[in-house]
This record gives structure tokens, C-alpha cells and sequence, in this order.
């Protein structure tokens, strides 16, 4: 789909786990697992944006592009945006690297309801009741309403459940996934903004779209995979690949 570009922020100086994209998940580079599942998509090209020639070393042994992206690029995002503006694509999917098991039917899934949505953003969560899983704030919460619009993302668990009554306990979390897809004017518009009060605060630049007024939507997925943020994560995600092959 020539309106379509799929580009992974593959951040090689990570603060948590240095080098993280490198990690090898049987056999295989976190990052690769990511382009794959990207590729499998066959929804538009893929590139993989980076601040590092480690990372475009490592993408060019399993046959990705990668691009290196300037200095001045702050977030993922950005770098997501310094990729795009070259094109001419209408719809930007940032994949995050460190989601070595993203779905293709999530990517494809997004791609079409973003193109079929009044939405400016769109992404993906997971139901849960796993209260282990909702705890952790490096699992981003979201509150979605009932069209699956979202309201707030934090590493809070939230909605607070004040009472524990049967209704109560069957609502489930979302747990937030690492995709989002973009209309053009609507990233053109959201690295247009400055930091928001919220992000600054969570450390999650969703929240700078939803303060300045934009539409985010998300799709609801089965199963996610550990994404890698610490060296924990990378331990369970070994774990959840030998036992989900």
C-alpha cells in the first residue's frame, strides 16, 4: 500500500536497557522479531529509524532498512516524523521496537480502522484482570469508553475500583500496546506541539495529544506478548517465545 509507511523507533542508547533492540529472543534481535511482524503485515514499507549505526549494521544482516535520524529527535515520534515527511504516505504506523511480539493482524487491523475513523490517532489495547500485569507502571493503563475512544493513559492503575462488588470485579484494564497509527495532518500537528503538562508528568507522550484536543482510538487485541523495557522483561519474553512457538 503505497499510502502506507510503517516505520519502528529503534533507540540503541536506551535509558533502562542499554542496546535492548540488539537482545537476542531465539535466535533473533528484538528488533528483528518487530520488523518481521511488520513485514508480515504487508500493509506498506518499513523502515526502522534509529540514532545509531549499531542498529543500521544490525538491520541490514536480515535485510531491513534503516535510517539514521538526527540528533535533535527527543522521542520515538519524532523520529517516526523525520522519516515520514519524506514520503508521501497518508497514514504512519509507528511500531515501537521493543514490542518483539506485536501481531501483523494488530498492524493491518489499526492501518484499516484508522483509514475508516474519524479518529486522528489510533492504537491498541488489551483487556486484563491480571492485577500483577496492571500493577507494573511500566504497563501503560488506558480508559477507553464505550465507542473505544480513549479518555487517559497512565502507569497508574486505573480506573480505580472503589468497591470490589461482582460487577466491579469482572470489568477488566487495558493494558496499552505499542503501536500507533497516524494521519498524516495528525502527526504533522502533534510534533507541531510543545511538551504537555500530563506527558511531562507520566513520561507518556500520548497524553500531549489528548490534552491538545485529539481523537484517540484503539482497537482491543487478545494477547501481548512482554514488550522490553528492563532486563526483567527480557527474561519473560525468552520465556513467552519458548513456550509460544
Amino acid at each position: 500500500m503505497k499510502d502506507t509507511l510503517i516505520v519502528i523507533p529503534a533507540r540503541y542508547a536506551s535509558t533502562r536497557l542499554p542496546g535492548k533492540m540488539l537482545e537476542k529472543i531465539d535466535g533473533k534481535s528484538v528488533m528483528q522479531w518487530v520488523w518481521e511482524a511488520c513485514k508480515k503485515a504487508d500493509s506498506g514499507e518499513v523502515i526502522i529509524a534509529t540514532e545509531s549505526p549499531i542498529i543500521v549494521e544490525e538491520a541490514a544482516k536480515f535485510g531491513a532498512k534503516a535510517v539514521i535520524t538526527s540528533d535533535k529527535c527527543q522521542s520515538g515520534t519524532d523520529r517516526v516524523y523525520e522519516v515520514a515527511h519524506k514520503t508521501e504516505a497518508k497514514y504512519i504506523v509507528n511500531v515501537q521496537g521493543d514490542e518483539p511480539f506485536v501481531n501483523p493482524n494488530t498492524i493491518k487491523n489499526v492501518i484499516e480502522k484508522l483509514k475508516n475513523s474519524e479518529a486522528d490517532i489510533m492504537t491498541a489495547c488489551m483487556p486484563t484482570l491480571d492485577i500483577s500485569s496492571v500493577s507494573n507502571p511500566n504497563h501503560v493503563k488506558a480508559v477507553l469508553n464505550k465507542d473505544g475512544r480513549a479518555l487517559y493513559f497512565s502507569r497508574s492503575v486505573i480506573p480505580y475500583k472503589r468497591e470490589n462488588t461482582e460487577e466491579s470485579l469482572k470489568a477488566p484494564y487495558y493494558i496499552h500496546c505499542g503501536i500507533y497509527g497516524f494521519k498524516r495532518e495528525a502527526l504533522e500537528k502533534f510534533v507541531s506541539l510543545p511538551k504537555s503538562n500530563l506527558e511531562n508528568l507520566e513520561k507518556l507522550e500520548q497524553l500531549r495529544a489528548l490534552e491538545a484536543g485529539m481523537i484517540i482510538e484503539s482497537i482491543l487485541i487478545e494477547k501481548l506478548g512482554p514488550a522490553i523495557d528492563t532486563i526483567e522483561d527480557l527474561y519473560k519474553a525468552k520465556e513467552f517465545a519458548k513456550q509460544n512457538k
